[in-house]
């Protein structure tokens, strides 16, 4: 699980239709994402599960849970 450090935006990541604020909890996606994750991103669900989303690594620590 990881928990953001920052606000990330539609406005700096296009492909977003929510706003995810500091503090907000979202999980690893482990499941296919057929190439679409660059190499500054990271795979991220709400739940684990699909749909998968990508979050700049720079916005994530990681968090027991």
């Amino acid at each position: 699980m990881f928990e953001l450090t920052r606000d990330v935006t539609p406005e700096e990541c296009d492909w977003l239709n929510t706003t995810f604020k500091k503090g907000d909890k979202v999980h690893r996606f482990t499941g296919n994402t057929y190439g679409c994750i660059s190499y500054s991103g990271v795979a991220c669900s709400v739940d684990g599960k699909n749909p998968f989303f990508q979050l700049p690594a720079n916005a994530l620590k990681q968090v027991d849970g």
